[in-house]
This record gives C-alpha cells, sequence and structure tokens, in this order.
C-alpha cells in the first residue's frame, strides 16, 4: 500500500528532477554562446590559419544565437561542433 502511495511522487520527482537538468545545461550552453568572441578577436588570436583549436579542421557552420533568422551568428566547427566566435550580420537595405 505504501508503494502504491510513494510511485506517483517518485515519478513526478524525476519529471521535475530532470527538467531542471535539461533546462541547466541549455542555459549554460546558450549563456557559452553568448560569451563568444568577436570576429575580430577570434582571429587576431587564432591568427591565418583559423584552424579549430579543438580539431584542427577549417570547415564551419553559423547559425543565429535566438533563431534562425537572427542576425547575431554563431559560427561552429563543421566537423567536432566547437563554438568558435560570434559575429553580426549586416541588415540588407530595403
Amino acid at each position: 500500500m505504501a508503494w502504491e502511495m510513494a510511485f506517483p511522487i517518485v515519478l513526478i520527482l524525476t519529471l521535475f528532477i530532470s527538467a531542471f537538468i535539461v533546462l541547466t545545461k541549455h542555459q549554460a550552453h546558450m549563456k557559452a554562446q553568448r560569451n563568444l568572441p568577436d570576429r575580430s578577436d577570434y582571429l587576431a588570436a587564432v591568427g591565418d590559419d583559423r584552424a579549430c583549436k579543438k580539431c584542427g579542421a577549417t570547415e564551419t557552420a553559423e547559425h543565429g544565437l535566438n533563431g534562425r533568422e537572427d542576425n547575431v551568428r554563431i559560427v561552429t566547427c563543421a566537423s567536432c561542433q566547437a563554438l568558435l566566435y560570434q559575429f553580426k550580420r549586416e541588415q540588407a537595405a530595403d
């Protein structure tokens, strides 16, 4: 009888703790993206080779900080997904 009462409570606590862990990891990832160096600072520190510090690859991929059409772009390594730098995309004149 006690297990029948405790099981829903344990299940709900597990759900809340799991959600808390997922949200905490997501917030840490977003904070790391916001704290990335600017493109000019990154390229000045890395030099002419522009290789990833983690794996040495030169291919990059970019995405928006808050969405697909965001002007703040985050550049990552295409092979290992390491965060590299950020830059602000120029808006097209209408």
